[in-house]
This record gives structure tokens, C-alpha cells and sequence, in this order.
């Protein structure tokens, strides 16, 4: 009776704590480079499967903390932007991450 209980009550909270998922992009990945030196100043690079960099931003500034889940879904979104030729030299990431403190 206590273990059907304990499944149910475990069952009940599993279901109300769906942690959300990031999607990892399939069609290309990003870098980010920093110095410890000066970690406030990080160059990110985002490249498509074949390898060729398509969209490079400077970050001064801010620390980029690419475990952060915000961080990484606003390189997601990056990403996704460069990949589809949607960037033009605009600083779109760090705009993104500086709203993100907010």
C-alpha cells in the first residue's frame, strides 16, 4: 500500500515538473571563445555542418555562460538566423543576451 502511494505521489510530481527541453540544432554548432584574462570579452563563432563559418559576433561586455539554458538557446537562435542568411554584421546575440538580464 506505502510503495503504490509513494509511485503515485512520484508519478503526480513527475508529471508537473517537465523541465524544457533545448533543442541542439542538426544543420550547424556555434564556439565561443574567451580568455580568462579578460572574461568579459568572448568572440563566438557559428559554423554550418560543412564546417565553413557563416556569422562571427563580438561579445564585450557580458561573461557568455554557455551553461546558462537562456544563453544557449539565444546561440540556438543565433544560429538558426545565420544559417538561414537572415544576419547582416548586426550584433543580434548580444543584444539577445543583454535583454536576457533583465
Amino acid at each position: 500500500m506505502k510503495k503504490a502511494i509513494l509511485i503515485l505521489a512520484l508519478a503526480a510530481v513527475a508529471g508537473f515538473a517537465k523541465a524544457q527541453q533545448i533543442q541542439i540544432p542538426n544543420n550547424g554548432y556555434w564556439v565561443v571563445e574567451s580568455n580568462k584574462h579578460s572574461p568579459k570579452e568572448s568572440v563566438v563563432r557559428f559554423y554550418n555542418l560543412d564546417n565553413v563559418l557563416v556569422y562571427q559576433e563580438n561579445i564585450s561586455g557580458k561573461k557568455v555562460k554557455v551553461n546558462n539554458k537562456h544563453t544557449r538557446q539565444a546561440l540556438n537562435n543565433t544560429l538558426e538566423l545565420a544559417l538561414n542568411g537572415k544576419l547582416h554584421n548586426e550584433p543580434v546575440l548580444a543584444m539577445e543576451l543583454l535583454n536576457s538580464l533583465s
